[in-house]
């Protein structure tokens, strides 16, 4: 070969394919037999070809300058008891809006499969995916901390996970940087003039962020031990009536939770901010009342899409040989269940 650039082509002439076929050799697509795929990556690491991503991004810059086509189908997968639950949450709503709009904006279609649908088994959705060529999985966030990872073939799919839920923790994961949105509330809190801070947060909830919020607090206190931390409410999350008891027992002048917190305090007759203050860690994009963080979650979902999509056509598929975290700043809202202290 001459040492111009060697194209898909000049492969496809060397192997005698069709050079869309070399193409999906080359994404390492699961619609072509395993030796066919390998033949021809042997092909072209012979021939010198080498992946340009400067020639995958004009082609999607293209793509963007005209009325984009069907590309292929990303599969969401909901792993939670109740089909509906999932998105009832609203951080997670907001994940899904942005990915299925991203998804659309590059020619996809994001499509939801509940892997508890009465006679879905982990087999039927592999079956699935290999009848419509489906390659592209997002995760959604599961119910619970140390989840198994869904049973289906991941070798033949790129996979990207929401959040650090998935045991063992082997998928690239795209979140928000928890650690950091809690050491953003503090330091806000600490420029109101608060004094005295009360932290809200189960154990398993601290789990699903890799233990950003405990360890969060834990640094940020260590670097500001002039602000008092009360001791973290272990109470039942919906328990108001105790968490009024807390309140009272530990006289915390701001809570740091989560929505259904500050709803439940004020149902207990707890006036916010005037009894104390409440400084939410994920607040959605349009709630102008709560004082706290926004994790852009909608950012969030669009992100994960276009780092699904890079999988893609790059041909990355099943677990990676190292983890890749993809991790969103928050930022803040001011709000109304805070105030300026005296």
């Amino acid at each position: 070969m001459s040492s111009s650039r060697v194209t898909i082509r000049d492969i496809a002439a060397e192997v005698g394919l069709h050079f869309t076929t070399v193409s999906l050799a080359l994404r390492n697509s699961p619609r072509l037999p395993q030796e066919t795929r390998d033949r021809v990556r042997e092909v072209a690491a012979r021939l010198g070809y080498k992946y340009d991503p400067m020639l995958t991004a004009l082609s999607a810059y293209r793509r963007t300058k005209t009325a984009p086509r069907y590309q292929a189908t990303i599969a969401w997968i909901n792993n939670w008891p109740r089909q509906n639950h999932l998105l009832q949450i609203p951080v997670f709503r907001e994940y899904f809006m942005g990915a299925k709009a991203r998804a659309e904006e590059c020619g996809y279609v994001l499509e939801e499969f509940w892997l508890s649908e009465p006679g879905m088994t982990a087999e039927k959705l592999q079956r699935i995916f290999r009848a419509r060529d489906i390659q592209g999985v997002l995760l959604a966030p599961q119910p619970t901390a140390q989840h198994r990872c869904p049973a289906f073939t991941l070798g033949e799919l790129s996979v990207l996970a929401f959040g650090y839920s998935i045991q063992p923790p082997s998928l690239h994961v795209i979140t928000n940087h928890h650690f950091h949105t809690m050491n953003l509330v503090l330091s806000e809190l600490q420029k109101l003039g608060y004094k005295r801070i009360g932290l809200s947060v189960s154990e398993d909830w601290d789990r699903k962020v890799d233990h950003g919020w405990f360890g969060g607090m834990m640094w940020w206190h260590s670097q500001n031990p002039q602000v008092e931390v009360v001791p973290n409410y272990k109470g039942v999350a919906e328990d108001w009536d105790q968490m009024v008891r807390w309140v009272r027992q530990y006289k915390p002048d701001v809570v740091v939770s989560f929505d259904q917190t500050v709803r439940g305090m004020e149902r207990a007759g707890l006036k916010i901010p005037e009894d104390v203050g409440f400084a939410c860690l994920a607040i959605t994009s349009k709630d102008e009342y709560m004082s706290g963080a926004y994790q852009n979650d909608t950012l969030i979902g669009r992100k994960a899409v276009d780092f699904l999509i890079d999988m893609l056509h790059r041909g990355e598929r099943g677990m990676p040989e190292v983890p890749v975290r993809l991790l969103v700043e928050s930022v803040w809202r001011p709000g109304k269940t805070l105030r300026r202290q005296g």
